[in-house]
């Protein structure tokens, strides 16, 4: 296989290669249009792809673009597990679902976050009417989205926030920033005051795929943090909890706990695994996230940071736009084969491992 087809150039093109993958391989499509357009005005989706045995008892669910752009790489490795035939071959004995554009808005748009400027991955909590605080992103919010998108504008932002990386440490900034903050709307890693579009979607509808299923292992794939094509394996859960030996058993020790400090992420709130375990019942779902490296954290925050003012200053369709809509792309897709060699070859193992533990 050609690893290099699967890696294509925008959101539609993803999604057309993929939902004709999925029919080509006898996969059951269920489509669920976002209420807000994409480039062009285009509808965009998120995508429901199943296929198995009605009695089987194990279930297999991988998760592409949670995170806008980071949705390349996922899209890409679902194509590849269909066109490979994996899939298929997979459903004999178990049930696989591919969720395709968790977030379709932030895929089109080549975004991070939704059509609220939304972490979606912030946004899966359990009360929205006791919403968590976080007091350190007080302390950066004026330098956490630059006032505008000059050089001396995104300069005087990251100066200001590495001067207190250098005062209080990286890792507190990474928390500050990344753990997820709802008290600022136009800020980054926002979770927002409810929950959203894609949310409901996915919690709606999930159930109806796990019943009568005794096995059920999560991979939501992700791109940007970590060693350049490398990935890393991440758990919301501590360590010792029986659910992350679970994880343990399938992966070993390359699975990493962002709650006990070990992971490339911060300890984060409202985190889809602890939902999806917690909605579809904990003793029988195990959740992990697949993060696969891209370019340094810096240009990636910078990157996020541009794409979060054009959110909040209707920019993204724009010639500024189109040109920050594309290094936000790059910053999460390089477009380079050896990455993509690199992730499809990495992706099929952790995958191929989860199946050997339905």
């Amino acid at each position: 296989m050609d690893i290099g087809t699967l890696f294509l150039g925008d959101y539609f093109a993803m999604r057309q290669h993929f939902i004709k993958l999925a029919n080509d391989n006898g996969f059951l499509i269920e489509s669920f249009e976002n209420p807000h357009k994409g480039p062009n005005y285009k509808p965009v989706f998120m995508d429901f792809a199943s296929a198995g045995s009605e009695d089987a008892k194990s279930l297999l669910v991988i998760i592409s673009g949670t995170h806008g752009p980071e949705g390349y790489c996922g899209s890409a490795i679902q194509s590849g597990l269909l066109k490979s035939s994996k899939a298929k071959q997979w459903a004999n004995k178990h049930k696989i679902l591919f969720v395709h554009a968790h977030n379709p808005f932030g895929f089109a748009w080549d975004v991070r976050f939704n059509e609220d400027n939304v972490d979606l991955n912030r946004n899966y909590l359990d009360d929205f009417t006791n919403l968590p605080e976080n007091l350190l992103y007080d302390e950066i919010k004026d330098w956490a989205v630059p006032q505008d998108l000059s050089e001396d504008g995104l300069n005087y932002s990251i100066k200001n926030l590495m001067n207190y990386a250098r005062s209080n440490g990286f890792q507190k900034l990474q928390s500050a920033l990344t753990a997820g903050q709802y008290s600022h709307p136009s800020g980054v890693y926002y979770g927002g005051n409810s929950p959203t579009w894609s949310h409901l979607i996915l919690k709606n509808h999930i159930g109806k795929y796990a019943e009568c299923i005794d096995n059920i292992v999560f991979i939501d794939i992700h791109t940007g943090l970590g060693d350049y094509g490398k990935c890393e394996l991440i758990s919301s859960l501590p360590n010792g909890t029986i659910g992350f030996e679970k994880l343990h058993k399938i992966w070993g020790d390359e699975v990493k706990s962002s709650a006990t400090g070990d992971s490339v992420s911060a300890k984060l709130n409202g985190c889809l695994d602890i939902a999806m375990m917690k909605h579809l019942g904990e003793n029988r779902t195990s959740f992990i996230a697949a993060e696969f490296g891209t370019i340094d954290p810096i240009s990636v925050f910078r990157a996020t940071q541009a794409a979060t003012w054009l959110l909040n200053n209707d920019g993204l369709n724009t010639e500024l736009g189109e040109m920050v809509r594309a290094q936000n792309r790059a910053a999460f897709y390089p477009n380079d084969l050896e990455w993509y060699n690199s992730v499809w070859h990495k992706a099929e193992e952790i995958i191929s491992k989860a199946v050997d533990n339905l």
